[in-house]
């Protein structure tokens, strides 16, 4: 049986654009026509560059034929987030080939259900401007959570945090306070997972490549694919093959000349 095509699925760019080209330039090199971000894109982000990130990105994948579909992260601007009309296939559209997945929202793409939960808690969020560098409603809530699980079964699950359970060691040292809400989200992404039993989630937020497991009571497996950041070759990126449950998932080498 020969594969579909993959959908390609990228952890954190934080508005590099270099690095963003590449990247979808090797989606498509291995027949991707869809691609999914999972937040900390860079997405709207103020000053007087604004909008030219998603532009050329945009004229880039219109000229490969690929459609990329974010999910935001904290480091995403959530005023324009919040305030988009979503179309009656679930997604928002900002750009001809880029379009928003809503938290609580979800959608169809290549056969595959998949929701999604985006945002986190920015743990330097006091060293950060309101409205410039950070956005009060960064972090996904219960009503949206209640809202994906209400719409059925998934085949995945998009978010920007990883849900309580993954062990990971990020960069800062945190007060208990801070510890407290930073765990606020994954908490409550842990939620969904163990009421959807999702097969797959896949995430970023902590700039390193990881892959664990999540066992259910009822014999169910969740595996969850933490993505890293920009200018990690093999880690950024991985290329998930619909047609197997459990789905495929194969690491995505991030190469080629960088553009602008």
């Amino acid at each position: 049986m020969i594969d579909p095509r993959p959908i390609a699925v990228f952890g954190d760019w934080h508005g590099n654009l270099g690095w963003a080209l590449t990247a979808i330039g090797s989606a498509a090199r291995e027949g991707a026509h869809t691609a999914i971000h999972v937040g900390d894109f860079g997405f709207d982000w103020p000053g007087r560059k604004r909008g030219r990130f998603e532009a050329k990105l945009n004229k880039y994948l219109v000229d490969l034929g690929l459609t990329l579909v974010v999910s935001g992260g904290n480091h995403d601007n959530w005023d324009t987030l919040a305030n988009l009309a979503v179309d009656i296939d679930g997604l928002a559209a900002v750009r001809s080939n880029i379009r928003i997945l809503p938290r609580g929202g979800r959608t169809m793409l290549e056969g595959l259900a998949v929701g999604g939960l985006g945002g986190a808690f920015s743990v330097d969020y006091k060293q950060r401007t309101e409205g410039k560098d950070w956005w009060r409603n960064e972090e996904p809530t219960q009503e949206e959570a209640t809202a994906l699980v209400a719409g059925g079964p998934l085949d995945i699950l998009i978010t920007h945090d990883a849900p309580a359970g993954v062990p990971l060691k990020g960069d800062f040292h945190l007060s208990e306070a801070l510890a407290k809400d930073a765990e606020r989200t994954r908490t409550l992404i842990r939620e969904v997972v163990d009421s959807t039993s999702v097969p797959h989630l896949l995430c970023g937020h902590w700039h390193q490549r990881r892959t664990y497991e999540l066992n259910h009571p009822n014999g169910t497996i969740t595996r969850v694919d933490v993505l890293n950041k920009e200018n990690s070759r093999h880690g950024n990126g991985v290329l998930v093959w619909p047609s197997l449950s459990p789905l495929r998932i194969d690491p995505l080498e991030i190469s080629g000349t960088k553009r602008q």
